[in-house]
């Protein structure tokens, strides 16, 4: 009985083991790396009354995926390496180093870089109004 006992606590100590390695390999394959940010530039737009301009320093890793989101207004992408995939729901968009991209107001769109090995790096210029979100989750 005392043998049975001792069997069957190491057998669920080893299920236990085995499941818990399991589900972290699985939170594993769902991470996605975050983008570096850096703030340059959010100050009101001289001589236009209620509106700010952003400007950001994005390093997406390699594999990076964003979120689905959208931007209120108007919004250019300059990329400085590596290459921007852009997802929308009118198409894909790949924007080489030394283009720009003009995103749509209002458009539903989200950033990847495809690269297994090459991060991306990106300067963002918005215009947007003054204390409202620059960049807003979407569904």
């Amino acid at each position: 009985m005392k043998m049975t006992r001792l069997w069957l606590g190491l057998l669920l100590a080893g299920a236990i083991s085995l499941g818990a390695a399991f589900s972290q390999d699985a939170r594993a394959a769902e991470y996605k790396p975050k983008a570096d940010v850096k703030s340059l530039v959010d100050v009101p737009l001289v001589g236009v009354e209620g509106q700010t301009v952003v400007i950001k320093h994005v390093t997406f890793p390699p594999g990076y995926e964003g979120g689905r989101h959208f931007h209120p207004g108007a919004v250019f992408v300059y990329v400085l390496e590596g290459e921007l995939t852009i997802e929308t729901m009118d198409g894909t968009y790949t924007i080489p180093a030394g283009d720009v991209y003009q995103e749509v107001p209002q458009m539903v769109m989200w950033a990847k870089n495809v690269s297994a090995s090459q991060p991306t790096k990106i300067v963002i210029f918005q215009v947007g109004e003054s204390g409202k979100p620059m960049m807003i989750k979407a569904q």
